[in-house]
């Protein structure tokens, strides 16, 4: 039985929170960083994924988007934010409070992304 889901694999690490820069494989166990290491051993996970030549960031912060999509000036934030690295949003002001109930039920509530 793999101890890991999935091990990314020689990418460039980029951790400014714990001072990291360097090529290093993560292993990632129920969507959670499980390791960091030089090596991670590739039958110790059920997925492996080359990174090489790629960055392997901590998710990605947008201070400025705009997420109400059902009044046609906003994006999705799981397809527009998630697919980019970004895993928090701040949205920018694409409701007011009038609509804040909807923004919250139909956009916040459901996505991935933290909102």
């Amino acid at each position: 039985m793999p101890t890991y889901d999935l091990i990314i694999r020689g990418g460039t690490v980029i951790d400014p929170a714990a001072g990291l820069h360097a090529v290093r494989d993560v292993a990632i166990t129920d969507g959670k960083i499980a390791a960091v290491a030089e090596s991670i051993p590739a039958d110790q996970a059920g997925r492996s994924v080359d990174a090489r030549g790629k960055l392997v960031v901590p998710g990605l912060i947008d201070l400025h988007a705009h997420l109400f999509y059902g009044h046609g000036s906003g994006t999705p934030p799981d397809t527009s934010c998630l697919a980019r690295g970004t895993t928090t949003a701040y949205d920018g002001g694409s409701v007011g409070v009038a609509a804040f109930t909807a923004f919250k039920t139909f956009v916040i509530s459901p996505s991935r992304t933290r909102v």
